[in-house]
């Protein structure tokens, strides 16, 4: 097949390829229902190849207020109608004459016409306010003549949400994971840009014409008249949480669309840090696939142990659920981030591997491929290698050969390949920094033989270190290295600027980045205790002046300043704590809440040792032993302390009675 492009605005096209019939076998009830291909492909669909919620996202892009219509052209399953309908409480059709749209017709109970959308077919019915084709276009002989056909129905003032693949995508680098869902041979006729899409829709009457690009997609956002809406709005996580556990609990158990929707829902609670609910649904999940399949999840080195023959996709379909990869991976996650489990991550990074593979090979077989799994597979292989690190510093460099070898080859020519690769090196370095197993990320540096380590003001931009260049990655990155310079190497001097490099980076972070806002607080925390211990005069000036700015301080500003100052008095710096002493206890006089064991210790060491005021340290060590429980190791060595100031105000009461 030749692929051609346009020289002007950058489309794809394949000419002279005649369209397959998508409505073959959507009239009669029975045709082609029982078709082994067709039911293979409709169980990987529901059970893993739909992405519910990229469908509905763009639906949140603008303002709800008289949105009551909702249609879907080529809707497929209908899981985009279905939220919609569930979710959101619009009213709801749908069209496509494809037995994808037969089964979610049948198994969601939805309206769904098995007919292609045209100038008739809502004739005389209410205009629709919001008009969704997804993944519709590229699969047209002639896109003028598709938006004259289902525009029809839209009000005025409607919205038209079309998303299709970006033709951008489409390059020599890409991953057959990425690259094969976007061409997809003999099914897509027409690939558009950006320029190109956006100059349809503008032909067609749309003034407004808002587009959203990734590497490979478009999604475009258009109406007829002016309207406010923002695409930087996401999903509401939360709602399309809810909207899966009530699907869930109408659904039987038994079938592969229960299955997809437990699948899709571990991952939200994963994602979310909801990890509770996340082993619950495994736990469900793993006891119905033992029942189903013979698998024992909980057992996860016993699962798919000997290479799986491949038949035929249908009978692959049948015997593996499709989203198996994804349930180990998920189960990896949280046997190595929250159990502290490594070797039973480890297992399950294995078993991701092996069973996300195998799909990718059934996929392929007809054609096909699965960005997603292609992702989790290359998760699941950097997890292996971060779990078998934590368990055995010693035997990285061989691990990361092997790894090496599984993603770019023997030879190493893959660029794509590489790149994805050293980027999830540099990730699985910075995640064992941030856990405190700085003798496996040691291991995992010298087995990379990573280059500008001390050289911060560079990092980012030297071959073979951190090949992912965006902001907030970079600020990891140079955060993990004055992390494991000063808590590892307790090289303090060495440390600074990496955390000055981290800050640098963060401040070009997109500020709608939700991790922003604690990465930046651990960042300006580890580089003023740095700070304290190089330079411990600005350290404490500058705490000092942030302090005097603000009469009532935020807790986190005042919890950073208090932090300082005790890294002054351990490191007898008294001094330059006498900067920020008298700051820091003004403050304590309005917020008495404010004041910790910890601090409360270090001023009474203050008062005994520089301001020589055993009075004064008394009360402060009393103060840190009320706040400690009895069985603390801070408690006795405050109440020790106490003993020692008592008698120093003893001796002074003694020594100014005898004169």
């Amino acid at each position: 097949m030749r692929l051609h492009a346009c020289d002007v605005c950058g489309t794809l096209s394949f000419p002279g390829l005649k369209p397959p019939a998508y409505e073959d076998g959507a009239v009669a009830e029975d045709a082609d229902a029982n078709a082994p291909l067709s039911q293979g492909a409709i169980k990987f669909y529901v059970e893993q190849g739909a992405a519910p919620d990229t469908m509905v996202e763009p639906l949140f892009w603008f303002d709800h207020a008289g949105i009551k219509r909702y249609a879907e052209v080529g809707c497929g399953f209908g899981f985009g109608l279905d939220f919609a309908r569930e979710a959101l409480g619009w009213e709801v059709r749908g069209f496509d004459p494809s037995p994808l749209a037969r089964a979610g017709r049948r198994l969601l109970d939805l309206p769904v016409t098995l007919d292609y959308l045209g100038p008739e077919t809502l004739r005389g019915e209410a205009p629709v306010d919001v008009l969704l084709a997804s993944e519709v276009i590229e699969h047209v002989v002639d896109p003028h003549r598709f938006l004259d056909d289902i525009t029809p129905p839209l009000a005025p003032d409607g919205w038209l949400v079309i998303s299709t693949p970006n033709a951008a995508g489409v390059h020599r680098d890409a991953s057959p994971g990425a690259l094969l869902p976007i061409l997809t041979p003999g099914y897509h006729l027409v690939l558009f840009s950006e320029t190109a899409l956006r100059r349809l829709l503008e032909i067609h009457g749309f003034t407004q014409v808002e587009i959203r690009a990734s590497e490979t997609n478009l999604t475009a956002l258009a109406c007829r008249r002016s309207r406010s809406c923002d695409l930087s709005r996401t999903l509401d996580r939360a709602l399309y949480r809810d909207y899966l556990k009530r699907r869930l609990g109408a659904l039987d158990w038994d079938e592969p669309l229960a299955h997809g929707f437990s699948g899709r829902l571990i991952k939200e609670h994963v994602n979310a840090g909801n990890i509770e609910p996340a082993r619950a649904e495994l736990r469900r999940l793993a006891d119905c696939y033992r029942r189903l399949y013979d698998i024992d999840l909980d057992r996860p080195e016993s699962v798919l142990a000997e290479p799986t023959a491949i038949e035929s996709f249908a009978h692959f379909a049948a015997a593996i659920p499709a989203n198996l990869c994804g349930l180990a991976y998920r189960s990896a996650f949280i046997a190595l981030h929250h159990a502290t489990d490594p070797a039973h991550a480890l297992a399950y990074f294995e078993l991701g591997e092996r069973a996300g593979s195998a799909l990718r090979n059934a996929l392929q077989s007809i054609g096909s491929d699965d960005g997603e799994t292609e992702h989790l597979v290359d998760l699941c292989r950097l997890g292996a290698l971060e779990s078998a690190i934590r368990i055995a510093p010693s035997e990285a460099s061989g691990r990361l050969k092997a790894v090496r070898e599984a993603f770019v080859g023997a030879n190493g020519a893959d660029v794509c390949a590489s790149h994805r690769f050293e980027g999830g090196l540099e990730r699985c370095f910075v995640d064992l920094v941030f856990a405190g197993s700085y003798a496996a990320a040691n291991a995992l540096a010298d087995a990379r033989g990573t280059t500008g380590g001390n050289a911060p003001e560079v990092f980012g931009r030297e071959s073979g270190e951190a090949l992912d260049s965006a902001a907030l990655d970079l600020a990891r990155s140079c955060h993990a290295r004055g992390l494991l310079a000063l808590n590892d190497r307790n090289d303090a001097a060495a440390a600074l600027p990496w955390f000055r490099a981290a800050g640098e980076h963060l401040r070009a972070a997109p500020l709608s980045d939700s991790a922003l806002g604690a990465l930046a607080g651990a960042i300006e925390m580890a580089r003023l205790s740095a700070r304290a211990v190089v330079e411990p005069a600005d350290a404490a000036l500058e705490c000092a002046e942030r302090l005097a700015v603000d009469a009532s301080p935020a807790p986190q500003l005042f919890g950073l300043c208090c932090e300082v100052f005790q890294r002054l008095i351990h490191g007898a710096f008294y001094a330059e704590a006498a900067r920020l002493e008298p700051v820091i206890t003004r403050h304590l006089r309005h917020a008495p809440e404010m004041l910790s064991a910890e601090l409360a210790f270090v001023l009474g060491i203050f008062a005994l040792n520089h301001a020589l005021s055993p009075a004064d340290a008394l009360g402060w060590f009393a103060q840190a032993a009320q706040l400690t429980p009895p069985e603390h190791p801070l408690n006795e060595l405050a109440l020790s302390h106490a003993r020692r100031a008592e008698a120093a105000v003893g001796m002074g009461a003694e020594s100014r009675t005898s004169k």
